[in-house]
């Protein structure tokens, strides 16, 4: 699979609100897992790191489904820890802030 060295940055475990919004960020996410160019790195910060540590078996599937494409999949660490769910972390790994800015900085960054 061919990667765009791009970064998306996910803020929210939804894009836009409510029940829609969790609808749509998983509508994203699988149109992200059927693309042929993928981005390099998804680094989830804030309630995004809510996708990453859930119990909903079609969010960690897709998740799969990307990182086994060569995405990796980062959430951040203070973020897990702000909500007590670092033990939860089904997909990716924990990152830091050293390695989120130096991605930031090098990387082209798409965001939602």
């Amino acid at each position: 699979m061919q990667t765009a060295g791009k970064t998306l940055f996910l803020k929210s475990d939804k894009i836009g609100e409510g029940e829609l919004g969790s609808i749509l960020v998983k509508g994203f996410l699988e149109a992200i897992s059927q693309q042929e160019v993928l981005p390099k790195t998804i680094i989830c910060v804030n309630s995004a790191v809510l996708l990453t540590t859930t119990n909903d078996n079609e969010i960690i599937k897709i998740f799969k489904t990307i990182e086994e494409k060569g995405v990796k999949i980062f959430s951040c660490g203070t973020c897990l820890d702000f909500y007590n769910i670092r033990e939860k972390l089904v997909i990716g790994e924990a990152g830091n802030a050293m390695d989120t800015i130096k991605n930031l900085l090098t990387e082209e960054i798409v965001t939602l």
